[in-house]
């Protein structure tokens, strides 16, 4: 009589790497809680794209990045559209678009990378500014989607979180070479079309919270009481 291995295969235990995220991603929804205001919604949204962009790369085995719009001439889009990609499999520069993109909770935005983005209230928490994956001035430029997928070189500006095709993180090296894994800021806030250079206002200290990153699973969940005060 032959006995089945029971060693698990690479596709199986893909799926259950993925099932393990989607979990993730339910138990922070229940630590959140229900939380009716836009922060504690926005906070959930984010969460579930993160997971999302986890699991997709982990079954398919490639880069897949979480896309925040970068373009500051469109407010309704800038630091609030969010959109999934995968690295396609026979097109070096070009992008799988995973579903549909959506927004964040209206008055909620990702707070820019550095102070000098946005206009902060003086009484900000000095380390509430987002972490991506890649380095602070890295441009990742994409055309208009088109048929599901999207070519690198166009004008549609994004900055990302990436994982690889593991499903671990893709963390960026800060000046002493250590890697600091992505922390996803979140604040209400508004438009501030008087200075195209800072082009978000976020005048309350006390709305932020946001989302910690672990390399290799896993997250923490923030909020204002977590960040530092100035």
């Amino acid at each position: 009589m032959i006995r089945r291995s029971q060693g698990f295969t690479l596709m199986e235990l893909l799926v259950v790497l993925a099932v393990m995220g989607v979990m993730m991603g339910l138990i922070g929804f229940t630590l959140l809680g229900g939380g009716g205001n836009e922060l504690g919604a926005a906070q959930r949204e984010l969460l579930g794209m993160v997971q999302k962009a986890r699991a997709q790369s982990a079954l398919s085995g490639r880069e897949t990045r979480l896309l925040v719009w970068n373009d500051p001439e469109d407010e309704d889009k800038y630091h609030r559209y969010l959109e999934i990609v995968t690295k396609d499999a026979n097109q070096s520069e070009s992008w799988v678009v995973a579903g549909e993109g959506f927004f964040l909770t209206d008055g909620v935005y990702l707070v820019p990378n550095d102070e000098s983005l946005s206009v902060q209230s003086d009484d900000w928490r000095e380390d509430a500014f987002s972490i991506w994956s890649h380095d602070d001035g890295e441009e990742f430029k994409l055309n208009p989607a088109f048929k599901g997928m999207r070519k690198e070189g166009g004008s549609e500006d994004f900055i990302y979180m990436a994982f690889n095709g593991s499903g671990n993180l893709i963390c960026r090296e800060d000046s002493s070479g250590v890697l600091q894994p992505p922390k996803l800021v979140l604040a209400v806030g508004e438009p501030n079309p008087a200075d195209e250079n800072k082009a978000l206002r976020f005048n309350d200290a006390n709305s932020i919270a946001g989302i910690l990153m672990r390399r290799f699973g896993g997250f923490a969940i923030l909020d204002v009481n977590d960040f530092i005060r100035p």
